[in-house]
Parts: structure tokens; C-alpha cells; sequence
């Protein structure tokens, strides 16, 4: 049986997210056959400890040194210090196995970030990287809706332009990995400039055959009304703010609403904006949902509305076209990867002047056209159901694992 390492910093069984995208890697090259043995975080042995074991796969849990774990705790630049560490740890460890087990292949999939790389590429052996993103940079033109963050998004630009330059897990992975898979156009220009000699288009993104539900049920607006459902953490570059900017201006329209479930540092200030907004009979927060259960919020609204305004490809996209949802979003990164004109409607990002109205325009014509909502409920979900993690790596070993 061919042998496998594969790199998951991010790694849980039952999350979503770049935990889940790591453990069903995991598990579904070892459910292919592949002997697999994953280099992990040593913080996630207790949630995969809780999974029963898998035939042919086996973990290496990575521990940090002297206390540095506390570093993925304090600042985002902490974080970044952090991670690049438990690279190299990581590649040590790999690099003794490699010795004992022979590997055929090293895959590297969480982090999915461009800047971050791998070292696992020093292995000289086959070395596939991705998919990720990384190559996004949120639009000036939407710095409001950062509120005091918009600073932090600078700095964050500024220390990626320097780990282009001078993280070597990132400039020498590129040039020297077989195999770069990317999720948007913005990163695969970044990793073409930078030196990716063999770079193509995947999306990061793919749903285990459980997310789906039992029996598709095809949207149907009822009554004259119209669901939207937003899904996510409260961040700035999330851009919620801007949906509430959108559901002011269709507030005179009692009959759409709009569900917000989700948590995070934002939440103060989007419950103040509502009260601001007078939007509390339209717009309703029900806070932090299991993983599990944010699925019966997808199956009892009709629209997904959702306008990140820095993502490389949003996983609640797929989660919500797995139910059968149109998505309105914006033109721009890894909404515009996701979505087409048959599942849903992507708006210009040119401006906020330009993206609100167009926004609301979506709305009202689905609002106006429940035969348009069926029709893309279809093709989200035919869509979705190309898009499982099973197929997903199918399509990866088949394309670009060694034969």
C-alpha cells in the first residue's frame, strides 16, 4: 500500500473550517486505500483520540517547546511565529519518518495559506501544496466597514508581503513543489509571480457526504416571503456590517428577513447597529450554533446572503448550496470561484456607492421571481453535490498524485 505524509496543523474530527478540511483529508485518503500518516497539532489529539480509529492512518502529534504553544494565544503576529515553528518542528519529525517509512508522496493541506508554505518540500520527495488561498486583499473602498480594524488589515498585508519575500517554507516551496493547488484567481497570480512552477485552480473547499441532508427539499418561497440566512464569525473583513447596510434599505419590506447566526468580536456593534438601524421586527441574531445544528438553520431559509470582504473561499457557500440555497454575495476572491449565474447572483465590489444597491436589487428580483429561486435551488445543490470531499480527492489523487 502506497505511503502518504501528509501535513494538517489544522486537524479535528466534527468541525468545520480548516479542523474539519485537515481530518477529512486525513480520513479520506485513508478510506482510499493510501497508508497515511498526518502530522498534526499535539492540541488535537483529544477530539481525534474521541474518533474511533481508522484502518491505515496514523497521527504524529507535533508539540511545541518550552511554553511557546501560549504564542497561538497572543497577537496575530504570535500566531504567524507560531505556526512557521510547528512547520519546521513538524518537517524534523517528518523528515525522521520519511527515513523509517519511505514516503512516496508529501501532501501539504492546513494551513491552506500561499504565505505560510512548507518545509516538507526539503524532502525531495513528490511535494504537493493546497489548496489554499492567500492571495486576497480586502478593497479600499470598503475600509468603513473595518471600522478601527482597518489598520490591523494594512499590517496584515505588510507582513505577508514580507513572509513572500523572506519565509522560506514559502518563496523555495513554491518554486520547488511538483503541484500548487490555489483557490481564486487572486492567489494563483500571486503564486505565478512569486514562481509556481506547476499552479492550478482548486477551491479549498468540500463537504463530507454527512452535511447533506436526507432528501433535498427544492426552495420554495411561501407566502410572499423572502429568508435570508447569514452564517459566520463576527469579523470585520466578514462584512457584516454591509448586509446591514442592505437590510436598511429593504426594511420598508417587512416580508424579507434576515437570520444571523453566528458569534465574535463583532457582536456588540452589529446588535447596535440593528437597534440603530430600527431593524429588530426584520433582523433577528440568534447567536453561536453547533456545527451540527447551523444544518437546520440552512434547511428552513430560502437565500444564503453573504459578502465577506476578504475570503479565500468561504466554506458557508458549499454548507449552504448543500441545502438547496441560492447565494446573493459579491463579485470578488472566493465567492466568485463558488458561485455562477445558475446558483446565484454576484454583485460589483467596485464601491459600497455601487454594491449596496446592487445588493438590494438581487433581493428584490429573487423576492419577485420565486421561480427563479427554484431553479437556482437546483443547481446549488447539483452543484454542492460535485463538490464532497470524497470527489474532491479523487480528483486531486487521480489528477496529480503519482502514479
Amino acid at each position: 500500500m502506497r505511503k502518504i505524509l501528509l501535513s494538517a496543523f489544522a486537524c479535528e474530527p466534527d468541525k468545520g473550517s480548516e479542523q474539519g478540511n485537515g481530518w477529512n483529508w486525513a480520513k479520506g485518503l485513508a478510506e482510499k486505500g493510501y497508508v497515511v500518516h498526518c502530522l498534526t497539532r499535539s492540541v488535537n489529539r483529544p477530539s481525534i483520540e474521541t474518533h474511533p480509529p481508522i484502518d491505515n492512518l496514523h497521527f504524529h502529534y507535533v508539540a511545541m517547546p518550552l511554553g511557546t504553544e501560549a504564542l497561538y494565544l497572543m497577537t496575530q503576529a504570535s500566531i504567524y511565529l507560531h505556526y512557521m515553528l510547528w512547520q519546521y518542528l513538524a518537517y524534523k519529525k517528518g523528515k525522521s519518518l520519511h527515513r523509517a517509512m519511505k514516503f512516496e508522496l508529501a501532501h501539504h493541506v492546513t494551513w491552506g495559506s500561499l504565505q505560510m508554505g512548507s518545509f516538507l518540500y526539503r524532502l525531495r520527495i513528490p511535494f504537493i501544496f493546497g489548496p489554499a488561498g492567500g492571495g486576497q486583499q480586502a478593497p479600499e473602498n470598503f475600509r468603513r466597514y473595518f471600522l478601527n480594524h482597518w489598520n490591523s488589515e494594512l499590517k496584515r498585508e505588510k507582513v505577508s508581503n514580507w513572509m513572500i519575500k523572506y519565509n522560506p517554507a514559502c518563496k523555495k516551496m513554491l518554486k520547488k513543489a511538483d503541484v500548487v493547488l490555489v483557490s481564486n484567481q487572486e492567489t494563483l497570480a500571486m503564486a505565478k509571480a512569486i514562481g509556481a512552477k506547476n499552479c492550478q485552480i482548486s477551491l479549498d473547499m468540500a463537504l463530507p457526504e454527512s452535511f447533506f441532508p436526507e432528501q433535498f427539499k427544492q426552495k420554495k418561497t411561501v407566502d410572499g416571503h423572502l429568508k435570508l440566512l447569514w452564517v459566520g464569525r463576527f469579523m470585520p473583513r466578514k462584512g457584516l456590517l454591509l448586509v446591514l447596510d442592505v437590510m436598511q434599505q429593504l426594511k420598508d419590506l417587512p416580508e424579507i428577513t434576515l437570520t444571523i447566526v453566528g458569534y465574535g468580536e463583532m457582536e456588540e456593534i452589529i446588535s447596535a447597529k440593528i437597534k440603530e438601524y430600527a431593524l429588530e421586527d426584520t433582523v433577528k441574531m440568534v447567536g453561536h450554533v453547533l456545527y451540527e445544528q447551523v444544518r437546520l438553520f440552512y434547511d428552513m431559509h430560502d437565500i444564503f446572503f453573504f459578502t465577506s470582504l476578504r475570503d479565500s473561499g468561504p466554506a458557508q457557500l458549499l454548507e449552504a448550496q448543500a441545502f438547496g440555497m441560492p447565494i446573493i454575495t459579491l463579485n470578488l476572491h472566493g465567492q466568485s470561484q463558488v458561485v455562477t449565474d445558475r446558483t446565484g447572483i454576484r454583485c460589483d465590489a467596485s464601491s459600497p456607492e455601487i454594491a449596496i444597491p446592487e445588493l438590494k436589487k438581487a433581493i428584490i428580483h429573487l423576492h419577485h421571481h420565486p421561480q427563479i429561486v427554484s431553479e437556482m435551488s437546483i443547481a446549488a445543490s447539483e452543484f454542492a453535490r460535485k463538490q464532497t470531499m470524497s470527489e474532491k480527492i479523487s480528483n486531486i489523487v487521480n489528477s496529480y498524485y503519482p502514479v
